[in-house]
């Protein structure tokens, strides 16, 4: 923790320092040119958001609010940019955080960027494999649109244009590693998105039996494991996209980490047994569980091009743990995983349909199955059902009303291996220009050691009211 500090202040003097120095350019010979360019003649501009939002759970009847929005100042300079962005919402975790604090100069064959940032890779809608820099924050689940729960993260960027813009090569490093931001409180006024952190394995391992097993809440419990993960330092990037003759493709590769901790399931079984006898602690069962992060190198593919009036996406990624062969029990296998899918407008009103499938293989399962052979459930990515390949559908149909003032949706995302799923129907009316009322009702449905349906009792309506300003 202290050399984590200890990086965000060494980060913070680099920001000031090129903010000091705000001729940074790389269009000359070297890396800063001799004459200081004097920033445009542009004002501070200041903008953000408001957000009330109710929701009524239908296990309970109970009327819960929450508050989020954010407050953006920036200067929109030709060719010096400086951003500074502050989410806050309390019922999801808790604090007001700044999600983005950076410095950019624009020059004529280069950006650079310097501070905390969220990048987005990939051409899916909204859904994405390759695009691996940023936590997510899943502490509202994954209720919120994919762009607001990304993480900013401290880094330093560079983007090199060629083709007159047409393409460019983005280099992404960044000195920590950020996992996934995961509910910790059972009671927020969101609504209860515990997850548990260890896969079902033995019934005592539920995070119910847990928290009473070691006489603390379950926010408690969630709060030792993360700080039993070990930390990790650095990830770095790097992306070529391109257009050509209507297409629009990219390749790209990542080195970092998987977000989710892996752990030493074997060693956590027997440890945790002889805590149930007494004969140990909790702090000893996580320290033998040898909660980690695993190292993974990430190829990339993302493709995009209109086909028969459709407006096609595709992504490829493959995923390269330590675990090549497949033979260590405690370290993810290798995988692939993809997005495909498109949109349409049809002939009826203003009709989009979107449909999307994304998906992975896990490669080498023969191994896993070995791997249980000297064991009892002991491999990272045990399927009892044998099961390796997951498929999700994401389905969205949406219209629009008096000139896109009233825009009712509807979103079903169904994993078709588990066969659980979400059901979303929404409808956004334009009070007036920046203030949008929203009325939803969501669903789900599964069974209980699934993605959605262990959420079966979440199902609830929601009103909100977005001020722009």
């Amino acid at each position: 923790m202290k050399r984590k500090v200890f990086k965000s202040l060494v980060f913070s003097m680099l920001i000031i320092l090129c903010l000091a120095i705000p001729a940074a350019a790389f269009d000359g010979g070297g890396f800063y040119e001799s004459e200081v360019e004097e920033l445009e003649d542009e004002a501070l501009d200041i903008t953000g958001e408001l957000e009330p939002e109710f929701r009524i759970f239908s296990d309970d009847g109970e009327i819960d609010e929450n508050l989020t929005g954010n407050l953006k100042f920036s200067y929109p300079g030709k060719t010096h940019e400086f951003k500074v962005l502050i989410d806050f919402q309390p019922g999801a975790v808790e604090e007001i955080e700044f999600n983005e604090l950076y410095y950019r100069y624009f020059g004529k064959k280069y950006n650079f960027l310097i501070g905390k940032h969220v990048t987005i890779w990939g051409k899916g809608d909204k859904v994405h494999v390759v695009d691996n820099l940023n936590a997510e924050d899943m502490s509202d689940f994954i209720n919120p649109e994919y762009k607001d729960r990304q993480i900013g993260e401290e880094m330093i960027k560079i983007d090199r244009y060629f083709r007159g813009g047409n393409a460019n090569l983005e280099f992404v490093y960044t000195p920590d590693f950020t996992p996934n931001r995961l509910a910790e409180d059972p009671e927020s006024p969101l609504g209860n998105w515990v997850i548990n952190p260890f896969t079902a394995q033995l019934s005592d391992l539920t995070l119910r039996k847990i928290s009473a097993a070691t006489n603390q809440t379950e926010a408690e419990v969630i709060s030792q494991v993360k700080d039993a993960a070990a930390d990790e330092d650095n990830q770095f990037g790097l992306r070529f996209t391109d257009s050509r003759g209507g297409t629009d493709y990219g390749l790209s590769y990542y080195n970092g980490y998987l977000r989710t901790p892996g752990y030493d399931k074997a060693a956590l079984n027997a440890k945790y047994k002889e805590f149930k006898a007494g004969n140990s602690t909790f702090s000893s069962v996580l320290e033998a569980a040898d909660l980690h992060y695993d190292s993974v190198d990430v190829f990339g593919f993302e493709l995009a091009r209109v086909i028969a009036d459709i407006n096609s996406r595709f992504e490829l990624a493959y995923y390269r743990t330590d675990d090549t062969a497949g033979d260590d029990p405690t370290v993810r296998n290798n995988k692939i995983a993809w997005v495909i899918g498109g949109d349409r407008d049809l002939p009826i009103s203003n009709l989009n349909l979107n449909l999307q499938f994304t998906g992975e293989k896990i490669l080498d399962d023969d191994q896993i199955e070995n791997n249980i052979l000297q064991g009892s459930n002991v491999d990272a990515e045990y399927d009892e059902d044998g099961d390796y390949t997951t498929n999700r559908a994401i389905l969205k149909l949406e219209d629009s009303y008096q000139n896109e003032k009233i825009i009712p949706e509807l979103t079903w995302i169904y994993n078709l291996n588990d066969n659980d799923y979400i059901l979303e129907a929404a409808v956004d009316y334009e009070l007036e220009q920046d203030l949008i009322l929203t009325f939803a009702h969501k669903i789900f449905r599964g069974d209980q050691d699934t993605t959605f349906g262990q959420f079966e009792d979440n199902d609830f309506s929601s009103f909100s009211l977005k001020y722009s300003f």
